[in-house]
């Protein structure tokens, strides 16, 4: 009896060491956005990854506003062209990721709207983002060369009511999951995959994606945190949200390779040729014109195709209709070319273009 007594005691501590040596997860990132004024934000994780709103410390160009945040401190105001930028570090490139956040706004902000964009490869992805999704409500992703592994989504009416929400997405080496208000969304999406770093540009960015097109949120942002693996929600299990169904959970990188799913597996196919035909190929200079834009895979038309009309000064995106049909309004201040192409898909066949003049 004393010898099996002191086994167990034995494998008993040995068990507690072996729990004791996984580390909790590291907040890598701090963005309290309590300074009520200025250009700047710090981390208050104390690992030097400070932000600045805008693109200038000593002005104001695409810097959010100040306002009250959930907690009795102060936030931000975004207008859908504005950011916080923190620049580039490997510290925040790790092998698992998660992103938490408070966010208000009163309706949906669309679909594609960012609230934090870790890298930017053209129009296509991060390395991980944490966004309002593919039907305009919340969801994570994370990236490596050929596709995207997207959580689970929030409904839009959950999340976009006018208060303040707690989000969490996360990737643990298992699964692409999200939180909203210590509430699970679904059954997170299966994943083992090692997340691309090292796109064309590697900064963050709050409240917006930057690559060959911008997608700004428009809402208030409050308490971002990135960690090195999945924290934990300090309201406790909760009940299971329900996701928006039909919604992709993997999608391919510039068009190719990987089919969208809805059950998190990845079925290998030829997307075959992407082409964009519009109703017209100029427009006029400082006048909103109407451009619409039919999506096309072979003589097959692809609803619920986002377009986006990008340009000097120019950003305007739409979604296809049942017909294929996409509906953009456009206003060009400046003459130049403004290339239209499919929102996360690079066609196969050139890209449309209509020029401002």
């Amino acid at each position: 009896m004393r010898k099996e007594a002191a086994c167990i005691a034995l494998l008993g501590a040995l068990w507690l060491g072996a729990g004791s040596a996984h580390a909790a997860p590291a907040v890598l990132a701090d963005w309290r956005f309590d300074e009520g004024a200025g250009q700047a934000v710090a981390d208050a994780s104390g690992r030097g990854n400070d932000g600045q709103l805008g693109a200038s410390v000593a002005g104001h160009a695409g810097g959010p506003g100040w306002i009250a945040g959930h907690d009795g401190g102060s936030a931000l105001a975004f207008g859908g062209a504005d950011y916080v930028s923190v620049p580039d570090t490997a510290a925040l490139e790790p092998a698992h990721i998660a992103v938490d956040a408070w966010v208000r706004r009163a309706g949906s902000p669309g679909a594609w709207r960012y609230i934090l964009s870790k890298g930017s490869l053209d129009c296509d992805r991060s390395a991980y983002g944490l966004y309002s999704g593919w039907a305009g409500g919340m969801s994570f992703y994370v990236s490596t060369t050929r596709s995207y592994v997207i959580s689970p989504e929030v409904p839009a009416a959950m999340v976009w009511d006018g208060s303040w929400h707690h989000v969490t997405g996360s990737y643990d080496g298992d699964r692409v999951r999200m939180w909203i208000d210590g509430a699970h969304v679904g059954s997170g999406t299966a994943a083992k995959i090692a997340i691309a770093y090292g796109t064309a540009s590697n900064s963050i960015y709050v409240g917006i994606y930057r690559g060959s097109c911008d997608l700004g949120f428009d809402g208030a942002i409050d308490d971002v945190k990135v960690w090195d693996d999945a924290p934990p929600q300090t309201t406790g299990p909760g009940p299971v949200v329900p996701s928006v169904p039909g919604t992709p959970t993997q999608v391919a990188v510039g068009g190719g390779g990987v089919k969208p799913s809805t059950n998190g597996s990845a079925t290998t196919t030829r997307r075959g040729c992407l082409r964009v035909s519009l109703s017209r190929h100029t427009i006029p200079i400082n006048r909103r014109a109407i451009v619409l834009a039919t999506v096309r895979r072979a003589t097959k038309r692809l609803a619920g195709a986002g377009v986006v009309v990008h340009g000097a000064d120019v950003n305007a995106f739409a979604r296809t209709d049942h017909k294929g049909m996409a509906r953009i309004f456009v206003r060009a201040r400046t003459r130049g070319r403004l290339t239209v192409r499919v929102r996360g898909q690079k066609a196969s066949c050139p890209s449309s273009s209509v020029r401002a003049r």
